[in-house]
């Protein structure tokens, strides 16, 4: 069970002062109108302009409530035997909450030094830095989230005419973001290819019988080869979460230390396609793949089968 915050839990910021919404009567059906809310991906435009209401600057502030009642931004101790996963469960957020709003953990989330401090937002989302050149259309456009959303938010304090200053912080409420290196090359004329373009920190030794590939927490792992999916869920001997691939005449290929999986047992993969994202045990020296490779249950060189 968690433990309850103590003093090494102090207020960020004043406290925001409550205000009363206005309950607006209701309208009839064909006079309703929706913002959109829709998520950034490659393959589509980020939001419609059209679709946005047209008085958003003049709406009162929604609610906005904070997890477990919490209104402001708070400052964290790390404990001794302190987990990014730990504090996150404590204060009910997901890890990528508090990555993406402590800058030094965002590639490693295993860097928690004792006694320094975390940024812990009161709401799932980001805590984003302002740079040059950036505006309110681009920094949505980056965490997936609506305008309208940064502006109501009650800690960013935006008013019209929502001039962004270049250090200023921002609370993007569900705001999410990811990291990807380049897809790896198929590598047709090799047994296996490359499950992710990163960075070899481990090689195979007789103590390590497997190969350690290093990226930024969240990048994506691809399928050395086509084959079934057997395992996909959270090992219990140090391996952490593994996905595990049958290629048939007795050789199977494992991805462990992984955020999750992106398929699930049963499924038929092909060479090159995601199957998970980089993650890490939480005890490690840094989110990677540990990738292994066994012939006939025998665990065997992953580099004779590489490109």
């Amino acid at each position: 069970m968690p433990q309850p915050r103590s003093a090494s839990v102090v207020q960020a910021q004043s406290v925001v002062q409550a205000q009363t919404v206005a309950v607006p009567e209701a309208q009839p059906d064909n006079e309703v109108r929706l913002v959109h809310k829709g998520v950034v991906t490659p393959e589509n435009e980020a939001f419609l302009a059209d679709l946005y209401l047209d008085e958003a600057e003049s709406h009162p502030e929604p609610g906005w409530a904070g997890i477990d009642g919490r209104a402001e931004i708070e400052r964290y101790v790390v404990q001794p035997g302190d987990t990014l996963w730990g504090v996150a469960f404590q204060f009910g957020l997901d890890i990528d909450t508090l990555r993406w709003s402590n800058p030094d953990l965002e590639r490693n989330p295993d860097l928690l030094p004792e006694g320094g401090e975390l940024i812990v937002l009161p709401v799932i989302g980001a805590y984003h830095t302002v740079a040059e050149g950036e505006t309110l259309e681009t920094i949505a456009a980056q965490y997936g989230v609506a305008e309208v959303d940064i502006i109501n938010y009650p800690l960013n304090h935006l008013t019209v005419p929502y001039r962004l200053a270049v250090g200023a912080k921002l609370v993007i409420p569900n705001g999410r973001k990811e990291f990807n290196l380049p897809k790896p090359e198929l590598d047709a004329d090799y047994p296996l290819a490359w499950p992710l373009a990163g960075q070899l920190t481990q090689g195979y030794e007789e103590n390590h019988q497997a190969l350690d590939i290093g990226a930024p927490y969240g990048s994506q792992v691809y399928a050395a080869e086509a084959g079934t999916v057997i395992y996909t869920r959270w090992a219990q001997t140090g391996y952490g979460f593994t996905v595990i691939i049958d290629h048939g005449h007795n050789r199977q290929t494992r991805y462990s230390h992984l955020k999750g999986a992106l398929v699930q047992p049963g499924a038929l993969v092909e060479r090159g396609q995601a199957i998970g994202e980089v993650g890490s045990t939480g005890s490690s020296t840094g989110p990677h793949v540990h990738f292994e490779v066994r012939e006939n249950g025998a665990l065997v060189n992953p580099l004779n089968y590489l490109k």
